[in-house]
C-alpha cells in the first residue's frame, strides 16, 4: 500500500509536512523546504513508518522562514494516513 499526500500551496514559502501518531506525538518531518505556489504530491513510503494510523499537517511559513523568525504559520492541509504491514 502506498500513501500519497496531495497539497496545494497558494504562495511561495517554506513548507513543512509533519506526521504525528494517533495521540499527537510527533513522529517524522517528511518535508521542510522552500516551495513555489502550486499543487504537489509526496509519496509516503511504507519503510518510513511502522504500521498504524497517523495524521499529517502541511504548514506554510509565509516569508520562507519558520515562526521563530517572526513569520506567520498557516495550516494548509491536514489528513489521516494508514500504514499497513507489507507482509
Amino acid at each position: 500500500m502506498t500513501n500519497k499526500i496531495n497539497y496545494d500551496i497558494p504562495v511561495s514559502g517554506r513548507v513543512t509536512i509533519k506526521v504525528v501518531d494517533i495521540i499527537g506525538t510527533p513522529v517524522r518531518i517528511l518535508f521542510h523546504e522552500h516551495e513555489k505556489a502550486g499543487s504537489f504530491e509526496i509519496d509516503l513510503g511504507e519503510e518510513l513508518l511502522s504500521p498504524g494510523k497517523y495524521y499529517y499537517k502541511v504548514i506554510l511559513y509565509s516569508n520562507g522562514e519558520d515562526v521563530s523568525k517572526g513569520n506567520k504559520e498557516e495550516l494548509i492541509s491536514t489528513g489521516q494516513i494508514k500504514v499497513e504491514s507489507s507482509r
